[in-house]
């Protein structure tokens, strides 16, 4: 048999074993079916975890639906007035009602007040592309419009674009254009593509649910959106997108508000999303694969994508959990999230690569450790970090 192939049927095979156990039936706070990431996070139900998780498992067991369904409606039980929803919610409700994401006292400090990411009514497309009986979509529909409306009455900010509360929303723990800023203050590229995203999930939710008028909206704004993030984070001179910042408008000794984009110019892998949102213009991708994905100063690395371009003075590697670190270290949600943005636009020799490169460390690690790790050195491909994590590292799958 082909190493390849004998390596992929191990990795699989492990995926169908282990995985199962994050796969949980209702409990404590949460009433519905629902993923958790494993390892330390036993019994959490967390957003943007359960999203990709439930999509690299669609089609390794036939119950995966009904389990990312009952994860879009526990988070939908917790929403709340103002149409937000907390982004992590744990089975145990005194531990639950002690997480940031629902201390509504300290709303002002800096870990809070984020919503779940948008991303629930992918989640919730997700599953009713899979299942037969989609009434609940119908209740949930409703529920999914108020979410969407606080995003844009809250973190919808200067020139149309969306903004992260604080780096514990974003869930790219130490993203340098995000982690230690005041809240607010950075419309990061990756939420403007998953808003873009969401909207095109809304629209098709809104035919589902026979909501014409919705139709229309959800697709005017996802262009509007789009525009906006190719218009404003684009930068022409590094060839690349960039976070911005909202935050400066006046000048105490100027005489007018402050007109132009303000670049917060770190080269993270949230700067490549647009090719996975299918949003960035031709020649726009060309030369982000061409000058960054591709360059071994940057991203490229033997065992995946690096987190952060490794010509960026902030670049390390260190293992370090709250804040995790993305400034550096190979992820395979984002490994995996660039690696889709590459085959969307034709280039799967490249894509193919990144894959290869990602399972033939994933491969190493598992022979050897019996497991996987959270996330990896782009420069050993070696980790000692979170042993037993599985989550979204259930991705290869889709590789």
């Amino acid at each position: 048999m082909d190493m390849s192939l004998s390596r992929d049927r191990e990795l699989h095979d492990y995926i169908v074993e282990k995985w199962k156990k994050s796969f949980n039936e209702p409990n404590g706070t949460l009433k519905h079916k629902f993923l958790d990431p494993a390892a330390a996070y036993r019994g959490q139900l967390w957003d943007w975890d359960s999203f990709f998780c439930g999509f690299a498992l669609l089609d390794v067991y036939e119950d995966t639906a009904e389990y990312v369904k009952g994860c879009a409606l526990n988070f939908l039980d917790f929403i709340r007035e103002d149409g937000s929803i907390p982004y992590v919610i744990d089975t145990n409700e005194e531990k639950f009602s002690a997480l940031p994401a629902c201390n509504i006292e300290a709303r002002t400090a800096e870990h809070d007040f984020n919503s779940i990411k948008p991303l629930l009514a992918q989640m919730v497309l997700m599953a009713a592309g899979k299942l037969t009986d989609n009434e609940w979509v119908k209740d949930a529909y409703p529920k999914l419009k108020r979410h969407v409306a606080h995003w844009e009455n809250t973190q919808k900010k200067r020139f149309g674009m969306f903004v992260w509360r604080s780096m514990r929303g974003s869930g790219i723990d130490n993203h340098p254009a995000v982690y230690g800023r005041p809240l607010d203050a950075t419309a990061a590229v990756e939420v403007n593509c998953f808003m873009y995203k969401e909207y095109l999930a809304m629209a098709e939710l809104a035919k589902l649910c026979g909501e014409q008028a919705d139709i229309k909206i959800y697709e005017d704004k996802a262009k509007e959106l789009a525009d906006i993030i190719n218009e404003h984070m684009w930068d022409e001179i590094d060839g690349i997108y960039y976070a911005q910042d909202v935050l400066t408008r006046e000048y105490p000794t100027a005489t007018y508000q402050i007109h132009w984009d303000l670049p917060l110019k770190f080269k993270s892998w949230t700067s490549l999303m647009p090719m996975w949102a299918g949003i960035a213009p031709k020649e726009y991708a060309e030369r982000m694969v061409r000058e960054h994905i591709t360059n071994r100063d940057e991203f490229w690395s033997s065992f995946g994508i690096r987190t952060l371009a490794k010509n960026e003075k902030v670049y390390h590697t260190d293992e370090t959990s709250n804040p995790s670190n993305w400034q550096g270290p190979i992820w395979i949600v984002s490994t995996y999230l660039v690696y889709q943005g590459l085959v969307n636009y034709g280039y799967t020799d490249i894509a193919n690569e990144i894959a290869e490169n990602l399972k033939n460390n994933m491969y190493k690690d598992f022979k050897e450790c019996g497991a996987f790790h959270e996330y990896y050195n782009p420069e050993t491909g070696k980790s000692t970090i979170n042993k037993g994590f599985m989550n979204w590292n259930a991705l290869i799958e889709r590789m």
